[in-house]
């Protein structure tokens, strides 16, 4: 019997462990655990209750949004007994649903902090710029925005989002956070292929005709909630025309607007891409 929970109080559970996986966030409700909701965590947890003994918890080191993808999300498991690392990778993704996959387990000292001990987490969107051309039927991995952009517009905010600024304009409301500060240690947009990002991938799958997208890559040493997608929903509304280069910088560090004019871009365009820890 094995009692899986999400948060760490015994100081008898002695052994530690950081595994990275990634998952198809396509019809979950993001990666932490809710009650009666599909999320990534309830079914880690479901699947590490059939091959493990003993009381276990799990941490995750991003919540990500609902519908958000990872290539390398981190979570720690605290266990009562001790976990065979060469066997558990093959063990555990026999049980896991098709859209979550383990990569890798390592022991880990009793303090490590996955949420809060990285350097940097590193994020990319990716989207097409599509005017009346029919998209790609298999659409969960790359948004779509259809208005025409100014993509010269929009690499000049990109560049200004380096640095600290304050975020209050790109999260969303009720999000209970000391300070809205964080700071982007690289941003950059760029014209890519997304079949050379996934060629590897057993998850994403890219349709093989969808051979170009945009693709914003962002590391800063933390995120709101739904800043990112905020974020490229401001570009958009910057390169169609809708809000001048000036008044994105200025919204960058406040104060807080009560009136935004965009809504939260589509979140199935975005990847928690890796996450980086002291060594």
């Amino acid at each position: 019997m094995v009692e899986v929970s999400n948060d760490y109080t015994d100081k008898k559970m002695i052994h530690y462990y950081k595994t990275t996986i990634q998952y198809d966030g396509t019809g979950y409700a993001g990666f932490q655990w809710q009650n009666g909701i599909p999320t990534i965590q309830n079914d880690f947890n479901l699947a590490i209750k059939t091959i493990l003994t003993g009381k276990v918890t799990t941490m995750g080191a991003s919540r990500t949004d609902s519908g958000v993808h990872a290539l390398e999300q981190v979570v720690k498991i605290s266990s009562q007994n001790p976990i065979n690392c060469t066997s558990f990778v093959m063990e555990i993704n026999k049980i896991f649903p098709s859209q979550i996959r383990c990569l890798n387990i390592v022991p880990c000292h009793w303090d490590f902090k996955p949420a809060s001990d990285p350097i940097y987490k590193e994020y990319r969107y990716y989207f097409t710029n599509f005017k009346n051309i029919p998209l790609p039927n298999d659409r969960r991995f790359i948004s779509n925005f259809s208005m025409p952009l100014d993509m010269k517009l929009i690499s000049h905010c990109v560049q200004n989002l380096l640095g600290p600024h304050d975020f209050c304009n790109f999260t969303c409301t009720g999000s209970n956070v000391k300070s809205t500060v964080r700071e982007i240690l690289f941003c950059e947009l760029l014209e890519i292929n997304p079949q050379t990002i996934f060629a590897n991938s057993e998850l994403f799958t890219i349709p093989k005709n969808l051979t170009s997208t945009y693709q914003l890559k962002i590391i800063g040493n933390g995120f709101l909630k739904q800043m990112i997608r905020n974020i490229i929903s401001a570009l958009w509304i910057v390169g169609s025309g809708k809000l001048n280069a000036e008044e994105f910088i200025k919204l960058l560090n406040g104060p807080k607007n009560e009136k935004r004019l965009w809504k939260v871009a589509p979140p199935n365009g975005l990847f928690l891409y890796q996450i980086k820890y002291p060594k």
